[in-house]
């Protein structure tokens, strides 16, 4: 078993790996919306042996169901240039925002 902590505290459970990819415990589809940007910035992966992995920036991709039946997890690491470009566009946004701002007081 592989409990993956979110940031905002959350643990969720998979049964175990195949590659990259982790394997959703019974064969059932996980709710992958504790997945957001917010809750992968940081976590913990830890494993049944108590091994802890930090993680930083990661991306949720995808749930795919295998021929077996078993769900299997996928999440990126995101590069440094994706974390450029979203800085870069957080901050235009916020200048977008403040011209908005500025032009409407001056109407």
């Amino acid at each position: 078993m592989i409990t993956m902590t979110l940031a905002d505290g959350t643990e969720v459970t998979f049964s175990g790996m195949n590659g990259t990819n982790y394997i959703v415990p019974d064969k059932k589809e996980m709710d992958t919306s504790v997945f957001t940007e917010e809750n992968l910035v940081s976590g913990k992966f830890t494993d049944e042996d108590g091994t802890v992995e930090e993680f930083a920036n990661l991306r949720f991709i995808q749930q795919q169901k295998q021929l077996d039946g078993d769900y299997y997890i996928c999440f990126w690491q995101k590069t440094e240039q994706e974390l450029k470009d979203e800085a870069t566009e957080k901050y235009i946004s916020t200048l977008e925002d403040a011209l908005l701002e500025l032009y409407e007081s001056t109407i």
